[in-house]
């Protein structure tokens, strides 16, 4: 008994000990954390004119963001050139030199006959990155430019939507291609399982074809601007030409008259004979008895003074 009292007196001085340990630790060891302040987020933007990228930092440059802005570049010109035809050789050697191509070309020939000058438009696809360069080059081959338009229109979020929609459908697609095998493989598939898997496969490579299609029509219109050139010819700079008289000619001119004064004639002929002249006679008959009447009527008076007279 005497020894169980004097173990359980040890074991308790020895938990005293302990206890005073942990009291006498630093506080620091059981203070919290403290952090320091975050750096002020760092912001950063560059953007280019046509179909450049548009980089966006926001935040730590490790957490950076950078979205590529999509531009759809347009211009118009209208020029006034000495030269038609030099005009047009020199354009589509600068838009070949620029890396770009003549789309459409149409042009005619306008004036008098005396005299004619070719006229017309094209249109150009250029690279969306040297468009302003090519404009001043094209400006430089006319007299004077009557009219020049640019326009830039954003499709970023088109863009973005359609590869947003492109990316889904494709994983859609992957995952009803391992569906498929999985069902190929399963023991108690049927044949209805594995075409019902491969129609809805069909109508996800249906829509994937289609946004694919628009995503490259952007691409196409953002890697290439359009430009439309208006090509009229300088009235001051043609050749000064003095039309001679030509007898043929006048002699037509005379005959044509000639003619229609005889169609005229021949017109009037035909209304006086069929309209006309029964009109005249319907008129004819009252008057005449309107005559008759006062000739007898007359000749009655002149009879009955005579016979007084007698």
């Amino acid at each position: 008994m005497g020894r169980f009292y004097m173990r359980f007196g040890l074991l308790l001085a020895v938990c005293v000990l302990l206890l005073a340990g942990c009291a006498s630790a630093p506080m620091s060891q059981s203070a919290p954390m403290e952090y320091a302040p975050a750096a002020p987020a760092a912001e950063m933007y560059q953007e280019e004119s046509s179909g450049g990228a548009f980089l966006a930092y926001d935040g730590d440059a490790s957490l950076s963001n950078a979205v590529e802005r999509k531009v759809i570049g347009r211009a118009a010109l209208s020029l006034v050139v000495a030269d038609t035809d030099a005009a047009v050789s020199a354009i589509e050697s600068t838009v070949t030199a620029a890396g770009g191509f003549v789309a459409n070309a149409n042009f005619y020939k306008s004036g008098s006959e005396a005299d004619r000058a070719l006229a017309g438009s094209m249109t150009l696809r250029v690279p969306a990155e040297g468009l302003d360069a090519l404009l001043a080059q094209l400006e430089s081959l006319a007299l004077s430019v009557e009219s020049r338009t640019i326009s830039r229109e954003d499709v970023t979020d088109q863009y973005t939507d359609l590869t947003a929609q492109l990316t889904n459908l494709q994983a859609t697609e992957q995952e009803l291609l391992a569906l498929l095998s999985d069902v190929r493989e399963r023991p108690g598939s049927t044949a209805e399982d594995i075409l019902q898997v491969h129609a809805r496969m069909s109508e996800i490579r249906g829509q994937i074809e289609v946004i694919q299609g628009r995503r490259n029509l952007l691409d196409n219109l953002i890697g290439l601007a359009t430009v439309e050139v208006n090509l009229t010819p300088d009235a001051l700079s043609r050749p000064i030409v003095v039309a001679g008289w030509q007898p043929t000619g006048v002699a037509r001119s005379a005959l044509r008259g000639l003619v229609s004064a005889l169609q005229w004639l021949g017109s009037a002929a035909i209304w006086l004979l069929i309209f006309f002249l029964p009109l005249a006679l319907i008129a004819a008959i009252p008057l005449a008895a309107l005559f008759w009447l006062l000739r007898w009527f007359i000749r009655r008076t002149r009879q009955g003074k005579a016979s007084t007279a007698d």
